[in-house]
């Protein structure tokens, strides 16, 4: 078990994945530079009801998915208005035991780490989700980011296609969630499948 500090958020990050945030609440601030002073990560989970940002010190905690991904700083830069500037880069699958809140309404959380998917080469069948994933890549927004993928591993194209399709975060959760990256990519398949008869 670990303690961990949380950054709830209205998405969902693999790991690999990367994420620009802008971070002006003090409570993230603080968060942030102990991260850095201390070379420490945090965890990014998904929130499932509530807000993001709280409008007043009495408002409740969201409520949260049980399941998210630690986080290192990869980047930072302080603007001039105050606000922090940094990209966040997923390293591992956590699962939270128990949380809790600091008096800054921080969260905090115990957490087990998940194994790392175990690295299987892209069946055939699903080639063309490569394809798709490195059309998706060559757009100037996600090449900002500076992504790195394999397009020959399952779990690399099913977290990247993941976190880049649009479609509800509930789902995107659940397949965040999949131990397997090829019932992933099957998952996806079938997403591109809708996604393709509703344009047609």
């Amino acid at each position: 078990m670990k303690e961990i500090q949380l950054f709830p958020l209205p998405l969902v990050l693999f790991p690999g994945g990367r994420l620009p945030l802008q971070i002006f609440e003090t409570r993230y601030l603080d968060m942030v530079k102990r991260c850095l002073r201390d070379s420490h990560g945090f965890g990014v989970v998904m929130i499932t009801d509530g807000n993001q940002i709280l409008s007043n010190p009495e408002e409740q905690l969201p409520d949260i998915s049980h399941c998210g991904t630690y986080c290192e700083i990869v980047d930072f830069d302080q603007q001039s208005n105050g606000v922090l500037s940094i990209v966040a880069e997923g390293k591992q699958k956590f699962a939270i035991r128990d949380q809790y809140e600091l008096p800054d309404r921080l969260m905090m959380a115990q957490v087990e780490f998940i194994e790392e998917e175990e690295r299987v080469a892209m069946p055939e069948e699903r080639e063309h989700l490569s394809g798709l994933l490195e059309s998706l890549m060559s757009h100037e927004a996600v090449q900002r980011l500076g992504l790195s993928c394999d397009l020959g591993q399952a779990v690399e194209v099913s977290a990247r296609l993941t976190e880049l399709l649009p479609c509800p975060n509930h789902f995107k959760q659940r397949l965040l969630e999949l131990k397997d990256p090829l019932v992933r990519l099957s998952e996806l398949d079938k997403l591109v499948e809708r996604m393709q008869k509703s344009n047609d």
